[in-house]
């Protein structure tokens, strides 16, 4: 069989909205071509209409054809084939695959956050045990050191994700009344602050009445948010915008004064580079959020059980436009110095040890 593809992602999602389609997307732009995508949960997708630019070769979530899959294509790999997996509980599979490709190549496997803060099953272990370790923050790497003190010896470099460096929408002219948050609404993940934010809105609009605390994203969990709201009497000060696309989202980024989500459990948190990119300032809860957020110059990271920090920290954005704006300038400069997706891919290139054939630009990827 002629060789064919020089790199193999074996990813859960590549084309969906959730962060780890968007940091596959990512690593599929940054590995060199050819490049085959095996997908676990998603359909097959010729490479012509593949909105990553490379073949998505589907499972359909079944984990019997999608190690047939990642086999059969370790075999058509090069001889200096990259084996890449953007998810631990695929691990075991890219180290059989790469044990199929030969010529002592050995798998990269991310660890991408909360999927990770728990102990690693036996075939997880002996597939990191062969495997290079990146992981998405340093907050993953020591949740992950912490659950498994087992492995605390192994080496994970840490590769801080990136957003494609687009020109920020035009902000709204003058100060926004607008706070806003850009998370999923989940009964079994209420750790993202949506509870704190309107516990305390009260207290926002007692002192600014026009203040509007808007919720992007949906979720199982939004029925109770909203009737909370209503107990409340601030249905008129909090607006559910639901799922939104991508366009629509940059504009709410551009018309929100900041964005605040004050989430306990983050593994990264790209929502804080969208609020960046579009020069906003964030308010963040301690943990991964500190490796992005620089507290005081591009926003502010708080204890995420405190609602008197949430609530303080909310009020001086309020009542300090020139501040607000001053941290909002310095977070884009931020972002575009290290968190755009030529620095992620660069960052990920050199873990590697490989070098892109041609820019990484070359390759659409879906927003």
């Amino acid at each position: 069989m002629a060789a064919r593809w020089r790199s193999i992602l074996l990813t859960p999602n590549i084309l969906g909205k959730d962060g780890v389609s968007a940091l596959s997307r990512e690593m599929a732009r940054a590995l060199p071509e050819p490049t085959l995508v095996i997908s676990l949960h998603e359909a097959p997708v010729a490479a012509v209409r593949s909105p990553v630019g490379v073949e998505v070769q589907g499972a359909r979530g079944s984990r019997a054809a999608f190690l047939i899959n990642a086999l059969q294509a370790a075999r058509l790999g090069t001889s200096d084939v990259t084996i890449a997996c953007s998810h631990l509980h695929l691990a075991p599979i890219a180290r059989a695959a790469a044990m199929a490709a030969g010529h002592g190549a050995r798998p990269v496997v991310v660890l991408c956050g909360i999927e990770a803060w728990v102990p690693a099953r036996l075939l997880e272990r002996w597939g990191l045990a062969g495997s290079r370790v990146m992981a998405i923050s340093q907050h993953t790497v020591d949740r992950f050191k912490a659950a498994n003190p087992g492995l605390a010896s192994l080496d994970v470099t840490v590769c801080h994700p990136g957003l494609a460096a687009a020109a920020a929408a035009a902000p709204r002219p003058g100060p926004s009344p607008v706070a806003l948050i850009v998370a999923r609404m989940s009964a079994a993940e209420r750790y993202k602050g949506h509870d704190a934010l309107i516990d305390v809105w009260p207290q926002v609009t007692a002192a600014h009445p026009d203040a509007v605390l808007a919720i992007a994203g949906d979720g199982d969990d939004r029925p109770r948010l909203e009737a909370r709201v209503r107990e409340l009497g601030i249905e008129s000060a909090v607006s559910f915008i639901g799922k939104i696309g991508d366009n629509a989202l940059a504009g709410l980024y551009a018309r929100s004064r900041f964005f605040v989500m004050p989430s306990r459990d983050e593994g990264f948190g790209l929502v804080f580079l969208e609020a960046m990119r579009a020069a906003r300032p964030c308010i963040g809860g301690t943990g991964a959020a500190s490796e992005i957020i620089q507290h005081g110059v591009t926003g502010f990271v708080i204890d995420p059980e405190s609602r008197p920090d949430l609530l303080a920290t909310m009020l001086r954005l309020y009542a300090e436009p020139d501040t607000c704006a001053q941290l909002g300038k310095t977070g884009r400069e931020r972002f575009l110095a290290e968190f755009t997706d030529r620095h992620f891919q660069a960052r990920f290139l050199r873990i590697i040890g490989r070098e892109p054939d041609t820019p990484t630009t070359s390759k659409p990827v879906a927003a």
